[in-house]
C-alpha cells in the first residue's frame, strides 16, 4: 500500500513494523545486504559532499560533476531495489538536477550547491535511522519543490569566470527556508535553507554511530591467513613433539633443542600476526579529512571569512579507534581557527594579509606515532591576554603565572571553561572546545602541543599511537607492586643520588643533567608502603613526557620492557584515577597500566590539591 508523501517506510526488523512490500520482505530481512547498502551508501554520500564543496569554485568541471551524479545515481538504483522509496524519491530529484549540470543548462551556483548538501544530510539522516533500526518521518516536499523549482526557474548557463549571484527561486524555495528555522537538523525542514548550518555538518563529520563493520584492503587479509598458516605448522610440530615425549623417544638434549627452536619460531610468528592483525585495522586518516571542506565551507559563509583550506598526508594509517576519537578534536580546532583565528577579509588586507586565509591540516608519521597538524595564518594567541583572563577566573594567581613558560600559559586554553572570549557565540568561545582536545586526546594516550605567535597564527599539533591494542610498556617495582609506564611515554630512566632530590616551592624536583623536573615519589600517589625519603643511590627515576612537558617519577626498581595487550578496566571498578587500564604479565598477575597525562596534570596542579589523588 503506498503512504502519504512525507511519511518514512518502516525499518527492517523494527518491533511491530511491517517490512516494505511483500516482493522486498526476503532481501530487507538479510542483514548482510542492508550493512553493505549502508557501508556502501556513507563512502558515496562522503565522497559526494567532498566533491560538492569543490564543485562550488569550479562548478564547470565535468569531472566533479560525473562523479556526484554517478554516486547519486548508485544510491538512488540500490535504495530502489531495497525498497527505500523515500530515498529513491529524493535522490532521484538531485540526479535530474545533477544531470541538468552536466549539459550545461545552467550554472552550479552556491545556492544549488546549498540544495545538494541538503540532499546529502538528509540521505545520511535516513542511513543512520535504517542503521539504527528505527522509522523516521521526513518531510520531502520542501526539498522536493525546491529542486524541482532550480529546473524550472535557474536561468541559462553563465561564463563561470564571472560569478554570478545566486538565482532567485520561487516561492517553494523560501517556504523551504522557512520551515528550516524551527526543524531539528539532518531532519528534511532543515534540507532547503538558505546556508548549511555548521553544526549539522560537524554532527555528521563526528557521527560514530557507523555499523560495526570496514573495508580491509585484500592484501592485507592475504598477509594474516598466510601467518595463521605458519601458527598452524608450529602447531603441528609442537603436537609432533608432545607425541615423542609421550612415547619416550627423545632424548632430553633433542627436547630442549627442539623446544628451543619452536619457541622462537613461535615468537617471530606471533609478532608477526599480531602486526598483520593490527594492520586490517587501519584506515587512511582521509576518512576523517574529507569531512573538512563542507565543514570549512559553511563556516566561512556564515562567518564571512575567505578561507583556503589544504590538506595533506591523507594517505597516512591509523587504527580505527584513534580514528573515531580524532573526529571531535579536528572540529573543533577548525572552528576555532575559523572563528578566532582568521581575520575578516578587509581586516587581513589591513594588516597586509592576503584577503585568503589559509587552514592547513597535515598528517605524517614519525615512528608509532602518528602527527597531525593544525595551522593557520590568522590572529594567533596572546599570552598576555590569556595570563590576564587565567587570573581573574582564577585558575593561576600571579606567583604561578610569573614562574611559567610561554607555552605553558598558552596551554592553560586546554582547561574546562576557559575562554578568552567576552560572549560567546554560536560557532566557539563557550569554552569547551578546546576542553574536548585535551580530554579526546588523552583518552587514547594522545597528546597536544599549542605554538601561536600574536599576529602571525597558531599550530595545533596532535601526537596519536598508530594502535591502542599491542604496544611496549616499561614496568617498574614500587613497594612491592609493580606497574607499567607505556614506553612511547618513556624518555629516559637514571640512578637518583640523594643530593639530586630538592624541595622548591612545596614541591619534589630532580635536579639531572642540568635540568630540573618536577618530581612524584610513585609510592605516594599509589597509596602503598614505601620510604617517605627515598633518596638513596639504589633509587630509579623514570623521566617521562607528555607533549612538550616532563617530568621525573620516583621508583623502588625497573622490572624491564614487554610488549602487551592492554585491556580497560572494568566499569566494576568505577573511574580510577591515575590507571590507564591492565594487562597480564606471563606469569598470569595482573598488572595496572599507569596514565602518564594524569601524572603530568599531577604535577602541574595547584599546591592546594588533595594530597594522594590524581587529576585525570
Amino acid at each position: 500500500m503506498r503512504q502519504p508523501p512525507g511519511a518514512s517506510k518502516p525499518v527492517p526488523g523494527s518491533d511491530g513494523q511491517p517490512l516494505h512490500g511483500d516482493m522486498d520482505q526476503e532481501l530487507l530481512q538479510d542483514d548482510s545486504l542492508i550493512q553493505e547498502f549502508l557501508v556502501e551508501s556513507s563512502e558515496l554520500l562522503d565522497q559526494a559532499v567532498q566533491d560538492l564543496v569543490v564543485l562550488e569554485s569550479a562548478p564547470a568541471d565535468p569531472e566533479t560533476l560525473n562523479r556526484i551524479f554517478r554516486a547519486l545515481h548508485t544510491i538512488k538504483g540500490t535504495s530502489g531495489f531495497l525498497g527505500f522509496d523515500e530515498m529513491v524519491r529524493l535522490s532521484h530529484r538531485a540526479e535530474d538536477v545533477l544531470n541538468d549540470l552536466r549539459k550545461g543548462a545552467y550554472v552550479a551556483s552556491p545556492h544549488i550547491v546549498d540544495l545538494l548538501l541538503k540532499v546529502g544530510d538528509l540521505l545520511r539522516s535516513m542511513l543512520e535511522d535504517i542503521r539504527a533500526k528505527r522509522a523516521g518521518a521526513y518531510d520531502l516536499e520542501p526539498l522536493v519543490s525546491a529542486l524541482e523549482a532550480v529546473r524550472t526557474q535557474a536561468p541559462a548557463r553563465q561564463d563561470v569566470s564571472t560569478p554570478a549571484e545566486a538565482p532567485s527561486l520561487p516561492q517553494a524555495v523560501e517556504k523551504a527556508d522557512e520551515a528550516s528555522d524551527d526543524g531539528e537538523p539532518v531532519r528534511a525542514p532543515d534540507a532547503a535553507g538558505k546556508d548549511s548550518a555548521p553544526a549539522v555538518a560537524a554532527k555528521a563529520a563526528v557521527s560514530h554511530d557507523g555499523p560495526a563493520s570496514m573495508r580491509v584492503d585484500v592484501a592485507k587479509l592475504d598477509n594474516l591467513i598466510n601467518m595463521v598458516g605458519e601458527l598452524a605448522l608450529e602447531r603441528n610440530r609442537l603436537l609432533q613433539l608432545s607425541r615423542s615425549i609421550e612415547t619416550q623417544n627423545i632424548t632430553l638434549a633433542e627436547l630442549g633443542e627442539q623446544l628451543s627452536r619452536s619457541t622462537t619460531r613461535l615468537s617471530f610468528i606471533t609478532e608477526e600476526l599480531q602486526t598483520a592483525g593490527l594492520k586490517t585495522r587501519m584506515l587512511p586518516i582521509d576518512t576523517v579529512f574529507r569531512k573538512l571542506p563542507r565543514i570549512v565551507r559553511d563556516l566561512a559563509r556564515q562567518l564571512g571569512r575567505e578561507v583556503d583550506l589544504q590538506i595533506q598526508g591523507g594517505e597516512t594509517e591509523l587504527d580505527r579507534i584513534m580514528a573515531e576519537q580524532l573526529g571531535d578534536p579536528l572540529i573543533h580546532l577548525i572552528r576555532n581557527s575559523m572563528d578566532h583565528g582568521i581575520e575578516l577579509p578587509d581586516k587581513r588586507e589591513a594588516l597586509g594579509k592576503k584577503r585568503v586565509g589559509t587552514i592547513r591540516v597535515e598528517a605524517r608519521t614519525e615512528g608509532d606515532h602518528v602527527i597531525v597538524s593544525i595551522s593557520d595564518d590568522g590572529a594567533g594567541l596572546d599570552p598576555e591576554r590569556i595570563a590576564r583572563k587565567a587570573l581573574e577566573k582564577g585558575v593561576a594567581s600571579a606567583e604561578q603565572l610569573r614562574s611559567m613558560e610561554r607555552r605553558d600559559i598558552l596551554e592553560l586554553i586546554f582547561l574546562p571553561g576557559f575562554s578568552t572570549r567576552e560572549a560567546a557565540s554560536d560557532i566557539s568561545g563557550r569554552g569547551v572546545g578546546m576542553d574536548v582536545v585535551n580530554t579526546n586526546l588523552k583518552k587514547i594516550n594522545g597528546s597536544v602541543e599549542l605554538d601561536s605567535t600574536p599576529g602571525k597564527g597558531t599550530c595545533v599539533t596532535l601526537k596519536l599511537p598508530l594502535t591502542m591494542v599491542i604496544f611496549p610498556v616499561l614496568f617498574v617495582q614500587v613497594a612491592r607492586e609493580t606497574y607499567g609506564l607505556p614506553m612511547r611515554s618513556v624518555v629516559e630512566t637514571l640512578r637518583v643520588n640523594g643530593d639530586q632530590i630538592h624541595v622548591v616551592e612545596g614541591r619534589d624536583v630532580l635536579h639531572s643533567n642540568g635540568k630540573t623536573l618536577p618530581l612524584l615519589r610513585l609510592h605516594r600517589i599509589l597509596s602503598v608502603p614505601g620510604d617517605e625519603h627515598q633518596d638513596s643511590a639504589s633509587s630509579k627515576a623514570v623521566v617521562a613526557s607528555l607533549g612538550s612537558r616532563r617530568i621525573a617519577l620516583l621508583v623502588d626498581r625497573l622490572v624491564g620492557e614487554e610488549a602487551t595487550v592492554i585491556k580497560p578496566l572494568s566499569s566494576f571498578f568505577g573511574r580510577c584515577p591515575g590507571v590507564a587500564g591492565a594487562t597480564i604479565s606471563g606469569d598470569g598477575t595482573v598488572r595496572l597500566l599507569l596514565d602518564v597525562a594524569a601524572l603530568v596534570g599531577l604535577a602541574n596542579a595547584p599546591l592546594h590539591a588533595p594530597a594522594g589523588t590524581v587529576h585525570g
